[in-house]
This record gives structure tokens, C-alpha cells and sequence, in this order.
């Protein structure tokens, strides 16, 4: 094994981002494992100004591999995968003595990405195979903290106060991960016990992150409030005032699971469950908010152009009616090879209707219809 100073690849170390290669000492014993996420620049710069090295090795796969400078396609998707499997063990172990920290990676991760990657977290939310119906109390977890990093981000609230809702959102359903994916599949009434974990999950959250000693008020109280409603009528507690991160996770909530198929119930459609949001919201700000965010037709949604078109929503548009669509199907119904871009403002190839999977017959491939190679 042949060490290098860390200082000397410094630029493959960026914060909020899992480290390319493992950190090790002047003997080569290994201190930080890679993709451990390095949480914020202090902590960058800490790691670079220490007496720590790299294993050339390691380095030369990372290079090798591309260690993509964050603006790649293939890059996110990869590290999605990445974080949903480390998600999968880690919210089911609140009592580890690593689980807080390992959260708090995990949310300053995922708001790095809003940042960076706003258009493929959308995509992969609205994209999601619901009928994989035992991951549904994970995904919903995830794809909740997805959307409350972008919307937080949205209303310029300060760093910290964005990982507190989206380390919130991954973990207000602590006690009932499991039982979530059991209904999902399922489906039908709620029996008795079910009923009442339900009720008493918000208060078993808190107590699960006190135990773990979690002592940012904020997080604790969004994960207590996050079905209260304003003016009473929510649970557990009936408050008549939730505090604002609660009612943004609630709506965040809410949103998600229209979208998600349950028990033979056919989710709806990105723009359907935001119209529903709004509509059952009775227009509250954050409901408009998220709408904003999304566009009419977000990330991930299938449409149809007035050419005839078939293709998928990848980026959102200056216009929230008229989003950037790779074609996959040509006016013809053959499927294409390659995508091809289309930027909807154009009348030519307007929006004209929402398409269906069935429809469309092409495996969508989400590393191609980021390809920097077909942007527009």
C-alpha cells in the first residue's frame, strides 16, 4: 500500500459529499471509510489540515471511475441507490449509538443534492416503481426528505434549518417503517392495533430521537406535529397551531401518498395529487409552494406533445406548463434509440395530455435521459 497526503487530492474531498477513497493513518490503518459523507467545509477543511493519507490505489479506481465532479446524471443516480440502501438498515437501528449522526450525514446529503441535482431528485420521486409495496415505509421516507430539502431550499431557510426538517422528514415514521409497507401491500381497513400504532407513531418518533438524544427542538417538534392541522383536528395531540416545519411535512406527506398505489388503489399522477393538495389544502401557502416547486408537470411525469411525441418531464422549464421532455417514441409509436430533447415552450411541441406507462413501452433508463451528451 502506497500513502499519499490528503492535502494533495483535496479537490476529490468536497463537503456535504461521501469521500471518494478511505482515509488512513501514517501506518495505513483505516480512520474514515469511503463514502462516508464529509458534512460541511469546516469539517473539509479539518479532515485536509490533519496528519492523514490516501491509498494511492484507491485513488487511481476513483479516477478511474471518473470521481464525477457532481454534475453528472450517472453520478446521482448511482449515489441514490447508494443512500436507499444505507437508509434501509439505518432507520430501522434508532438505538445504534451512530444512528443520529449517520441521519444527519444522510440530510446534509440529500440538501447538497436540491442544490445540485434539484430536476433527478424530482425524477426519481415521481419515477418511483410503486409496486414494490414492502420498500414503501423506506421510500416514503426518503422521497419525503427529497422534497422537504428542495422546498426548504425554496424558502431560503438557513442551512441548518433545512437539514433539521429533512433529518424530520427520514425519520416521523420511526416506530412504523415496517408496518407501512404491510399496509401498502395489503390494503382494505385498518384493524384495531394497526389503528392505534398509527395514532401513537408521531409520539414513538419522539421518544425513539430523545432516546437517542437529539436535542434540536425544531426536528423534535416536526416529527411530534406532523399530522396536527391547523385550527384542530390532527393527531395525537389535536393542536390548533403546528409549528410551520410541521405543516410542511404534513403537505409534503399528503402529497406522496396520492402518488403512491396501495392495495390495488391506482396512485394518481404528479399533476392530479398536487391539484388534490391544493384543493384539499384549501389553497395554503405551502401547498401552493410545493406546487410552484414541482411545475405543472414535474421530473418523471410522462407526456405527450402536440407532435405527437411521446417522452418523459427531465427538467423543469422557465414556465411551470412547459418542462424540458426527452422523446422516447416517435409520432409514429417506434420507440427511439436515443432520446431527443424537446423544450416544450415551443407550440410545436407543447404538452397536450399526460401519457401512460403502457402507453410509452420503453424501459426508461434514467442514466441516458441525463446523459450531458443529449442536453439541449
Amino acid at each position: 500500500m502506497k500513502l499519499v497526503p490528503i492535502q494533495q487530492v483535496g479537490g476529490h474531498i468536497k463537503a456535504a459529499e461521501p469521500l471518494p477513497f478511505g482515509v488512513r493513518d501514517a501506518e495505513g490503518k483505516l480512520l474514515l471509510a469511503k463514502g462516508q459523507v464529509v458534512p460541511n467545509e469546516q469539517m473539509r477543511e479539518a479532515l485536509l489540515n490533519r496528519g492523514v493519507f490516501v491509498d494511492l490505489d484507491e485513488l487511481k479506481d476513483a479516477t478511474r471511475r471518473g470521481n464525477d465532479d457532481g454534475s453528472g446524471g450517472e453520478d446521482f443516480f448511482a449515489r441514490w441507490e447508494a443512500l436507499q440502501t444505507r437508509l434501509t438498515v439505518l432507520l430501522r437501528a434508532p438505538q445504534e449509538p451512530l444512528f443520529l449522526p449517520r441521519v444527519r450525514e444522510c440530510a446534509a446529503q440529500l440538501c447538497a443534492w436540491a442544490e445540485r441535482f434539484a430536476d433527478q431528485l424530482l425524477y426519481v420521486v415521481i419515477q418511483h416503481d410503486h409496486s414494490r409495496h414492502e420498500v414503501y415505509g423506506l421510500a416514503h421516507l426518503l422521497h419525503s426528505a427529497a422534497l422537504c430539502a428542495l422546498l426548504s431550499r425554496r424558502l431560503g431557510w438557513p442551512s441548518q434549518r433545512q437539514r433539521s426538517l429533512v433529518g424530520a422528514a427520514l425519520t416521523m415514521n420511526l416506530s412504523i417503517i415496517d408496518l407501512q409497507g404491510r399496509l401498502a401491500s395489503r390494503g382494505g381497513r385498518l384493524l384495531p392495533p394497526q389503528r392505534a400504532a398509527i395514532a401513537r407513531h408521531p409520539d414513538e418518533a419522539l421518544a425513539l430521537l430523545q432516546a437517542a438524544g437529539l436535542d434540536d427542538a425544531e426536528w423534535l417538534q416536526a416529527v411530534a406535529q406532523h399530522h396536527e392541522v391547523p385550527g384542530g383536528g390532527g393527531y395525537p395531540q389535536g393542536m390548533a397551531a403546528p409549528i410551520e416545519a410541521a405543516q410542511l411535512l404534513r403537505l409534503v406527506d399528503i402529497f406522496l401518498a396520492k402518488l403512491a398505489s396501495r392495495g390495488g388503489r391506482a396512485g394518481l399522477s404528479a399533476p392530479q395529487a398536487a391539484k388534490a393538495l391544493y384543493t384539499g389544502a384549501g389553497g395554503h401557502a405551502m401547498a401552493a409552494l410545493l406546487i410552484k416547486e414541482l411545475g405543472m408537470y414535474p421530473p418523471g411525469t410522462l407526456v405527450k406533445l402536440a407532435s405527437g411525441e411521446l417522452g418523459v418531464a427531465v427538467r423543469r422549464g422557465t414556465a411551470g406548463t412547459a418542462p424540458l421532455v426527452s422523446v422516447v417514441m416517435n409520432r409514429h409509436g417506434d420507440a427511439l434509440g436515443t432520446p431527443v430533447r424537446r423544450d416544450t415552450a415551443s407550440p410545436e411541441y407543447a404538452v397536450v395530455g399526460l401519457a401512460t406507462a403502457q402507453a410509452l413501452r420503453v424501459k426508461l433508463s434514467p442514466h441516458q435521459l441525463y446523459d450531458r451528451r443529449y442536453e439541449a
